[in-house]
């Protein structure tokens, strides 16, 4: 039986910059080196071994949402001048991961040597790449490989590429995994229609799939790439609270500029969901069950497939949103009101008192200036406590609940996500069938991690590896070369946490 090597969240950008040998300040990938070192330890090891393997690219390989902005030729003086990342149709997103290959030519090598190996690879779309469903994005990474001088011949790189593959949704081996990248399971990240191969025939359609765009994603394109490097990706709405904590306590001066200079975000928030006729969603929901439909019958899965599709939790659009930051921004105004006049309330109450208490002029100037003091350093402490205050530890259950349900569902004993950049371990109870086991594979950038000190390193080269049924969550280690395990804690809260869903219990 091959084995299956599972890698998610790569985060492809531009890479160098050929005109100043710097690197594009959004790149947030800088491993090639170590990708390609991993890839010919899997080579040597299945040879050794005398066994082949599919290395699953599973999603958000590329980032085609935290791209520098380069004009291309043929764009409008009114696109040059937008600071915001055009809608990617067909041929614009094959450009770019022409473009993102071209700066990562190792990358390139070590799939290259994967290939020429006999071995698979198979690709799958993430929310920052969905758009390698589309056939000119797929030939644009085929294109890129054929140059590889791992191949010894055009002949060769031909027989190569057949062991691409390219799939829309999942990797599924019936009885063994199922792997997805898994942020149909994320409130903030769910398409609704997914499924998107269809539209390179309806290039209307391509544009109105922008009305379809999660929320994590809108607001990944239009408004955290300004903040530059220093956020890497955000994956979460935790996340962003922590940027936002950090950047008001060390860079206030960025924060303040990125609200000044997009003021005009909002707006066009409100112009990308007004310009969209009511025909769109039908359009993206007719396309998404048809290809849906095919899928079920082509895998065999049939109903099964439709009842994971139902999974989905698509509650969050960017109508939703903006309903939803009108409430937030309300309850905020009515917040900071009512927290205003109690800090004025409590300031002329004690001035109030002071002016009235039997002392002379010094002693008055004397006391006042005391409750000043206690004032001021009693609302600084206040601030400081609302900047630093840890965050709530969220649990990834919708995720996790998700992978329970899949392993019921169509009867495989080991599931496998990507998206949320956190390595996650966790066994499930089957009933009858047994246990599976839930494995995300993390991610391979730096992140914010946890509150956790833990030992290890904060870039992490983590993938999963399948040998026959049972799975190993690995790291890459560039000093020994060879692979080591994931550390990972079995934390009080997870017991806690799995004592209320009893058919939880950590691995």
């Amino acid at each position: 039986m091959h084995d299956v090597i599972v890698v998610s969240d790569l985060h492809l950008g531009r890479g160098k910059n050929p005109e100043t040998g710097r690197y594009y300040e959004l790149e947030a990938f800088f491993y090639d080196d170590d990708f390609r070192s991993l890839c010919a330890w899997l080579c040597e090891d299945a040879r050794a071994r005398g066994i082949t393997f599919k290395l699953v690219l599973n999603g958000d390989t590329f980032d085609l949402l935290r791209l520098d902005k380069v004009p291309l030729p043929d764009e409008s003086m009114v696109e040059r001048r937008s600071s915001f990342s055009p809608v990617l149709t067909p041929s614009r997103a094959a450009v770019e991961v022409t473009r993102i290959l071209d700066g990562h030519p190792l990358f390139v090598a070590g799939l290259a040597l994967v290939l020429a190996a006999g071995h698979e690879i198979i690709v799958l779309p993430g929310n920052h790449d969905i758009e390698v469903q589309w056939e000119p994005v797929q030939q644009a990474m085929r294109e890129a490989l054929v140059g590889s001088t791992a191949f010894e011949s055009p002949e060769t790189a031909a027989k190569a590429l057949s062991l691409l593959r390219f799939e829309t949704w999942f990797h599924y081996e019936p009885g063994r995994l199922w792997v997805e990248h898994g942020c149909q399971y994320d409130p903030e990240n769910a398409f609704r229609y997914p499924l998107r191969r269809g539209l390179v025939a309806l290039p209307d359609a391509v544009h109105e799939a922008e009305l379809d765009n999660p929320l994590g994603n809108f607001f990944q394109r239009y408004l955290y790439n300004a903040f530059g490097h220093i956020t890497f990706i955000v994956p979460s709405t935790r996340a962003n609270a922590r940027y936002l904590k950090w950047l008001a306590v060390n860079n206030p001066q960025l924060l303040l500029g990125i609200v000044r200079s997009h003021w005009r975000f909002w707006w066009h928030v409100v112009k990308r969901v007004l310009k969209f006729p009511s025909r769109a969603r039908n359009r993206l929901a007719d396309n998404h069950a048809r290809e849906l439909a095919e899928l079920a019958q082509e895998s065999g899965l049939g109903d099964r497939l439709i009842a994971i599709d139902d999974l989905k939790d698509k509650h969050t659009d960017l109508v939703q949103a903006i309903r939803g930051f009108g409430w937030q921004a309300l309850k905020f105004s009515a917040a900071f009101m009512v927290a205003g006049s109690l800090v004025l309330g409590i300031w002329f109450g004690g001035y109030h008192a002071i002016n009235q208490a039997q002392l002379g002029f010094v002693g008055k100037s004397a006391l006042f200036l005391l409750f000043s003091f206690v004032f001021l350093v009693s609302l600084f402490a206040v601030l400081m406590y609302t900047l630093l205050r840890g965050t709530a530890a969220v649990p990834p259950e919708p995720m996790r609940r998700a992978a329970a349900d899949i392993a019921r569902i169509i009867d495989v004993p080991i599931v496998s996500f990507g998206h949320s950049h956190y390595e996650v371990l966790w066994r499930h109870n089957r009933g009858d069938n047994g246990t599976s086991w839930y494995f995300n594979t993390g991610t391979w950038i730096a992140v914010f991690t946890h509150d956790v000190l833990l030992p290890r390193e904060r870039v992490q080269y983590t993938f999963l590896r399948v040998r026959g049924h049972e799975g190993e969550l690995l790291h890459w280690s560039p000093g020994r070369g060879v692979p080591q395990p994931v550390i990972l804690l079995d934390e009080e809260r997870q017991r806690r946490g799995s004592a209320r869903q009893p058919a939880d219990a950590p691995g």
